[in-house]
C-alpha cells in the first residue's frame, strides 16, 4: 500500500507584524523623547544664560552705583576698593570687574597715577563694569559690560600743598591779604587743630580747610575766594563787604551756621546742623542743613608736618656752618675784632660799620648749619639795626631759632629765581621764628618757613612762598604771596592726602557689550 503526503498547511496571524510595529512606535518615541529632552536642555541651558545674563546686568549696575558711591568719600586710583567682587553663588554667581578713568580739561588722556594718588584734579570719570559668571556655561558664556560717565566736584579745592599751615591757630591782623603767585593755583590755609577767627579782616584768595575747630568772620572785611570747611561751625557776624563771604562752597560738618546778617555764598552751603538766624542764606548753590555729620566727608588733622635736619635730603647743597658764614662775611667785609665776635654768636647786625652792603652768599646751592650757633638769643640767628643777605643760589638755614629786631631782608644777588628756606628743626620742639619788625623776600625770592614752636610775622612784612608752623601770629597789614616751595623729602598737607572724595553727577549709564 502506497501513501502519499501532503504538505500541512498552517494559520497564519500577525503576532510578527504586532511586534514590528511596536518597535516602530518605540523607536518613534524614543525620538519624540529624545528631541523634547533636547530642547528642554537646550531650554533649560538658555534660561540659565538669560537668568545669568540678567544677572550680570544687574551685578555690573550695582557695582557702578557701588563706586559713585566710593568716590563721595575717596578717590580711588584705576578701580574702587571691592573690585573684582563676586555677587550671588551657584549658576548665578557673577564676578565684576571695575576700572575708573578719571579725566580734567587739560588733556584728552587719562589721568595717570602715583604711589596710588591722583597726578592731577580730575572733573570726570568713565567707570566700566564688566560682569562674567563664575561657573563655565554650555556654549558661549554671558559677558555684560556697563559704563557710566560722571562729573566730579571734588570735595574742597586743596590742589595744592597750603600756603599758610597752623597746627594750633592762625591769627592774623588787619589788612592781611594771601594770594597766590600763578593764577590757576589757589592760596590756601589749613588750621589743624585750632580756630580761624578773621577779627581783623583778611582776604584769602584760595581756600580756608579747619578740620578741628571753628570759623568766625567777625569783620565785614573777611573773604575766602575758594572753599570754606570748619568741623564745628561757622558764624557770620556781619555781611561781608565783597560781593560774597564765600566765594565758593561752605561745609560744616558738625554745629551750625550762625548768621546776624543777611549772607551771599558765590557756591553750595551744607551744614551737619542748622541755620541758625534770622536773616537769609543767599547761595548760587544749593543749600542743605541738617544733614547730619556722617553724611559729610571728614577732614582730620594731620599734624603738623615733621622736617629735621636730614642733610641726605638736600642732594647736590653743600654743607656749611655758623663758622663759614661768618667767615664768608668777613672775607667780604674785613671785621674788626669786636665786630668778628658779635658775628661769631650769630648775631648779624647792621649795625657794624665794616658792612657796608648785603652779605653775599654763594653761588651754589647750600645748607648752612647754624644750631651750634651760642648767643643770648636762645642760640639762634639773630639781627639787629638792619641787615640785608642776597641769595646766588637755592639756600637754606637751619637755626635754633630766628629772630630780626628791624628791618631785614633777603633779595638776590643776581637776579636769579631762587629758592630761601630757613628751618627750626621739628626734634628742636620749642623754636620759633619771630620777626618783630618788617622782613621783606624780595622777588624773584621764593621762601618756605618751618617752626614747631610760634611763627610771627609783624609790621608791613612782604612774604612769597610758604609759612608751616605751630602757632601762626601775623600783626599788621602784611602781603603774603604764595607760591608751592616745598621741601625735599617731606610729604606736606594738600589735599590728595588729606581730604578725598567728590560731588558725583550722574551723566549716563549705559550697556557697551
Amino acid at each position: 500500500m502506497m501513501f502519499t503526503l501532503k504538505p500541512a498547511h498552517h494559520k497564519r496571524d500577525d503576532e510578527g507584524v504586532a511586534l514590528v510595529a511596536a518597535m516602530g512606535v518605540g523607536l518613534v518615541g524614543i525620538a519624540v523623547a529624545g528631541i523634547v529632552i533636547t530642547q528642554t536642555i537646550i531650554a533649560v541651558n538658555d534660561s540659565g544664560r538669560d537668568r545669568l545674563r540678567t544677572t550680570e546686568v544687574h551685578a555690573a549696575e550695582a557695582a557702578i552705583d557701588a563706586t559713585m558711591a566710593e568716590l563721595e568719600y575717596d578717590s580711588p586710583c584705576g578701580a574702587p576698593s571691592f573690585s573684582p567682587i563676586t555677587l550671588n553663588d551657584g549658576p548665578q554667581a557673577t564676578s565684576v570687574s571695575v576700572t575708573i578713568d578719571y579725566f580734567n580739561d587739560d588733556s584728552a588722556d587719562p589721568i595717570a597715577c602715583t604711589g596710588g594718588t591722583l597726578n592731577a584734579l580730575p572733573n570726570r570719570a568713565t567707570v566700566t563694569a564688566t560682569a562674567v559668571g563664575v561657573e563655565d556655561s554650555i556654549g558661549l558664556n554671558p559677558e555684560r559690560v556697563m559704563q557710566s560717565s560722571l562729573a566730579l566736584e571734588p570735595r574742597t579745592q586743596l590742589s595744592e600743598d597750603a600756603a599758610i599751615f597752623s597746627a594750633t591757630d592762625v591769627f592774623v591782623g588787619a589788612g592781611f591779604t594771601l594770594s597766590p603767585q600763578l593764577l590757576d593755583q589757589e592760596a590756601d590755609v589749613w588750621v589743624d587743630g585750632g580756630d580761624w577767627d578773621c577779627s581783623g579782616g583778611a582776604t584769602l584768595k584760595g581756600s580756608l580747610i579747619v578740620p578741628d575747630g571753628s570759623v568766625n568772620f567777625s569783620n565785614s572785611q573777611c573773604h575766602v575766594a575758594g572753599d570754606l570747611w570748619a568741623q564745628f561751625g561757622v558764624r557770620f557776624p556781619s555781611t561781608a563787604s565783597a560781593e560774597y563771604s564765600v566765594d565758593g562752597n561752605v561745609t560744616v560738618r558738625n554745629g551750625d551756621l550762625v548768621n546776624n546778617n543777611p549772607i551771599y555764598i558765590g557756591g553750595d552751603v551744607t551744614a551737619g546742623g542748622s541755620q541758625v538766624g534770622y536773616h537769609p542764606v543767599v547761595a548760587n548753590g544749593a543749600t542743605k542743613y541738617n544733614v547730619g555729620a556722617d553724611s559729610i566727608t571728614n577732614i582730620v588733622p594731620v599734624g603738623l608736618p615733621v622736617i629735621d635736619y636730614t642733610p641726605s635730603d638736600w642732594t647736590g647743597f653743600v654743607h656749611r656752618d655758623d663758622a663759614d658764614l661768618a667767615q664768608r662775611i668777613d672775607d667780604q667785609y674785613p671785621l674788626k675784632a669786636w665786630e668778628r665776635s658779635t658775628i661769631d654768636q650769630c648775631n648779624y647786625a647792621g649795625w657794624i660799620g665794616s658792612i657796608k652792603g648785603p652779605v653775599e652768599l654763594p653761588s651754589a646751592p647750600t645748607m648752612f648749619d647754624l644750631r651750634g650757633c651760642s648767643n643770648g638769643y636762645d642760640n639762634g640767628f639773630y639781627s639787629q639795626s638792619g641787615f640785608e643777605f642776597s641769595l646766588n643760589a637755592d639756600t637754606v638755614f637751619f637755626v635754633n631759632n630766628f629772630e630780626t629786631s628791624n628791618d631785614f631782608t633777603f633779595s638776590s644777588g643776581d637776579g636769579g629765581n631762587y629758592k630761601l628756606w630757613v628751618i627750626v628743626p621739628h626734634s628742636h620742639g620749642s623754636g620759633d621764628i619771630i620777626n618783630h619788625t618788617p622782613m621783606t623776600i624780595e622777588p624773584p625770592l621764593e621762601s618756605f618757613w618751618y617752626a614747631p614752636g610760634s611763627v610771627k610775622i609783624h609790621n608791613n612784612s612782604s612774604f612769597i612762598g610758604q609759612v608751616y608752623g605751630g602757632d601762626v601770629d601775623i600783626h599788621t597789614p602784611a602781603e603774603f604771596v604764595y607760591t608751592n616751595v616745598g621741601v625735599p623729602g617731606v610729604n606736606l598737607v594738600s589735599a590728595a592726602q588729606s581730604s578725598s572724595g567728590f560731588v558725583v553727577e550722574l551723566l549716563y549709564k549705559r550697556e557697551v557689550s
